[in-house]
C-alpha cells in the first residue's frame, strides 16, 4: 500500500508543478488529501447512483423517467427556501478556528433551517394546486416534490457540517451510504413489481432521511438547542444577500420544465438522458472538489492566489474533461436501450456545457467565500445565468428542440463566468 501511496503523491506533485510552476505546499497537500477521500466515497456512491438512474430510465421508460426528473427538479427548487442559511453556515463556521464558536454557528443555523423548512412546507402545501399549475405538473407530482425537498434538507444540513469540520473521509463514506440506500430500496420495489416514478422518488426520500439521521447522531455534539443572536444576524445577513443567487441556481432546473412545455414529457426523458452523463457528472465532480474547496477558500486570506490557480488549471481540465464526457455519454446510451436516440452532435454540446459549468461554479464559490460583498457578485452571476437560460430556451427550443436547450446550457454557464471574471477585484476585499 505504501508504494502505491508514494507513487500517487509523486504523480500529483509532478502534475501540480507542471501546471502551477511551483512546489506543492502543505495546505495544498491537505486540500488534495481531503479531496481524495471525498472523491473515493463520492465516486463509489456515484457509480451506485448511475446504476439507479440507468435502471430507472430503462424500467420506467421516457415518460415516467421524465416525471421522476420533474420531481427531482422541482424539489431542488423548493428546497432553496428551506436551506437558505446552509451556505452561510459553511462560510462562517469554516472560517472560525474556535470549536465553541463553530458549535454556536452550526446550532443556530440548524434552528433557522428548521424554522424555514416548516414555514416553507406549510406555504407549499396550502398553495399546492396553484403552484402545481404554475409548474405545469399534477398536484400529486408537486406534493411528492415538496416531501422530497424536506428529506433533502435533512441530508444537506448534516453533510455540510462534515465539510465545515473537513472530515472528508466521513463525507465520502456517507455519500456512498446515501447512494447505496437509494439503489437498495429501488431494487426492492422492482423485485416487488412496484415499478413507477413514485417508487423511485420514495427511494430517494428514504435515502436522504436515513443517512441524515445517522449523520445527526454522528455529529450530535454540534447540534444543540442553543440560539446565538450575534451569529444569527450574520447568518441572516449573508443569507439575504445570497438567497436570490441560490434561488436562481436552483431555478436553472427550469430547463426541463421548458422542454416539457414546448415539447413532450418523453422529450424531457431524452433530455435528462443526455443531462445525466454530462451536467450531472460535472455536478458530481464539482461536488467532490467543492467539498473542501469552499471551506478552505473561506479560511484563506489570499483568495486572489486561488483565483490565479483556477485560471491556470482551467485549460488542462477542459482538454481532459470534455472528451471524457463524450465517451461516457456514448457508453451510457448503450445501457439506456434503443428507446433513447443518441446523437454525437448533442453529446458534444452537452460536454462543452458541462465543462463551462465547473468553471462557472469555481468562480462563483470563490466569490461567495469573500463574504457579503462577494456573495452579491456571486448572486448577480447566478441571476445572469438564469436569465440567459430562460431567454435562450424560450427562443431556441421551439425552433431546434433539444439542441437549442443544449446550446442554451453552454451560454448560461459561459456568460456569467465572463462576468465573474471581470469582477475579480472583489477577491482583494477578503
Amino acid at each position: 500500500m505504501a508504494p502505491v501511496k508514494d507513487f500517487t503523491y509523486r504523480l500529483l506533485s509532478a502534475s501540480y508543478e507542471i501546471i502551477f510552476r511551483e512546489r506543492m505546499s502543505p495546505d495544498v497537500q491537505k486540500f488534495l488529501v481531503g479531496t481524495f477521500f471525498a472523491a473515493v466515497g463520492t465516486l463509489f456512491g456515484a457509480a451506485l447512483t448511475f446504476v439507479f438512474n440507468i435502471l430507472a430510465a430503462r424500467i420506467l421508460g421516457p415518460v415516467s423517467y421524465g416525471d421522476l426528473s420533474l420531481v427531482v427538479t422541482l424539489s431542488t427548487i423548493l428546497v432553496v427556501s428551506m436551506s437558505a442559511c446552509t451556505i452561510a453556515m459553511v462560510k462562517y463556521a469554516s472560517g472560525e478556528p474556535d470549536n465553541t464558536q463553530r458549535i454556536k454557528i452550526i446550532s443556530t443555523s440548524s434552528l433557522l433551517v428548521v424554522l424555514f423548512t416548516v414555514s416553507s412546507t406549510v406555504v407549499y402545501v396550502f398553495f399546492s394546486p396553484e403552484l402545481a399549475q404554475l409548474s405545469g405538473t399534477s398536484i400529486e407530482l408537486f406534493d411528492f416534490a415538496v416531501a422530497l425537498a424536506v428529506t433533502m434538507i435533512i441530508f444537506g444540513l448534516t453533510s455540510n457540517s462534515l465539510r465545515i469540520l473537513l472530515r472528508m473521509r466521513a463525507y465520502g463514506l456517507f455519500s456512498a451510504v446515501q447512494s447505496a440506500i437509494v439503489l437498495a430500496v429501488f431494487l426492492i420495489s422492482v423485485i416487488a413489481n412496484v415499478r413507477s416514478w413514485q417508487a423511485a422518488a420514495y427511494s430517494l426520500g428514504i435515502s436522504y432521511v436515513g443517512t441524515g439521521l445517522i449523520l445527526a447522531g454522528y455529529l450530535r455534539k454540534y447540534f444543540k438547542p442553543q440560539f446565538d443572536q450575534f451569529w444569527s444576524r450574520k447568518i441572516l445577513n449573508y443569507s439575504a444577500v445570497a438567497f436570490p443567487g441560490i434561488l436562481a441556481g436552483a431555478l436553472m432546473g427550469v430547463d426541463k420544465v421548458l422542454v416539457n412545455k414546448f415539447m413532450t414529457t418523453a422529450d424531457v426523458g431524452l433530455y435528462s438522458a443526455y443531462f445525466l452523463p454530462s451536467i450531472s457528472i460535472a455536478l458530481m465532480v464539482w461536488g467532490i472538489f467543492n467539498a473542501a474547496f469552499f471551506p478552505i477558500a473561506s479560511r484563506s486570506n489570499d483568495k486572489q492566489a486561488i483565483f490565479r490557480k483556477v485560471n491556470r488549471a482551467a485549460p488542462f481540465f477542459a482538454v481532459l474533461f470534455a472528451p471524457l464526457i463524450i465517451l461516457l455519454e456514448t457508453i451510457i446510451f448503450v445501457f439506456y436501450g434503443r428507446q433513447y436516440f443518441f446523437s454525437l452532435g448533442l453529446s458534444f454540446l452537452f460536454a462543452i456545457a458541462a465543462t463551462f459549468f465547473v468553471l462557472y461554479q469555481c468562480y462563483s464559490a470563490l466569490m461567495g467565500s469573500v463574504g457579503t460583498n462577494g456573495a452579491k457578485v456571486s448572486t448577480l452571476g447566478s441571476i445572469i445565468a438564469l436569465v440567459v437560460l430562460i431567454g435562450f430556451n424560450v427562443a431556441l427550443i421551439p425552433v431546434i428542440g433539444i439542441s437549442g436547450a443544449a446550446v442554451t446550457l453552454i451560454l448560461a454557464y459561459l456568460l456569467p463566468s465572463v462576468y465573474l471574471f471581470s469582477k475579480r477585484r472583489v477577491l482583494a476585499m477578503s
